[in-house]
């Protein structure tokens, strides 16, 4: 359900720059941009196998970031955040049982190209990769207690719009779906290892600002 619903976002996004007016109502092309994002991240489950599933809270994600526009239509943007959620096991007879804490450090370099439909609204579709920092921090008494999760390589699709306040100054808001998986090892009472890949796409819908200069 989610994937749709992140899928009829984009797709609005996409409709609004096929009608849009091209233009800036000024020259951004060479700019540089420092912001601050906060975001709602929700965060895909997944098969363990042994009827176990693994479920992610939905975190709430600060980030920092860093844009440069290389023209009017197109920018670069580096963002750095951080997101940290409880992550639960469900068996197949329904019990849950919280096993600890998923701590990510995203760092994500993002291609972003900008429309227009208004003087201070920029529209803008985008796409990039990213480097995600995981560690996780164990609870649980019931299932194994110690696992290893490696950082991870991932890629992401995201639209959004900034609304400018003034030439400096402008609000933004961001949509991302990301697209990511991380190796994990799970060890229990000798000799128990079982290594596995953990699902970790996630939704993601941002509010911040940006100074241009």
């Amino acid at each position: 359900m989610r994937n749709k619903i992140t899928a009829s976002l984009l797709g609005m996004v996409a409709l609004l720059l096929v009608f849009a007016q091209v233009g800036f109502a000024q020259d951004m092309k060479g700019k540089f941009g420092i912001g601050a994002r906060v975001a709602y991240a929700n965060y895909n489950g997944d098969d363990l196998g042994y009827g176990i599933s693994a479920n992610i809270d939905e975190a709430a994600m600060y980030e920092g970031n860093l844009t440069y526009f290389v023209h009017n239509y197109c920018s670069f943007e580096l963002g750095v955040d951080y997101a940290k959620s409880d992550m639960d096991f469900k068996s197949s007879l329904g019990i849950l049982e919280n096993v600890g804490e998923l701590e990510q450090i995203p760092i994500l370099l993002t291609v972003r190209f900008h429309f227009s439909t208004a003087p201070k609204v920029g529209l803008y579709l985008g796409g990039g990769v990213g480097y995600y920092l995981n560690d996780f921090s164990s609870s649980s008494s019931v299932f194994p207690t110690d696992y290893n999760i490696d950082d991870s390589l991932g890629i992401h699709a995201n639209a959004g719009f900034e609304y400018f306040l003034n030439e400096n100054f402008a609000l933004n808001f961001d949509l991302k779906y990301i697209w990511n998986s991380a190796d994990v090892k799970i060890i229990g009472p000798s000799p128990y290892v079982q290594e596995d890949t953990v699902d970790l796409d996630t939704f993601y819908a941002g509010v911040g600002f940006k100074f241009y200069f």
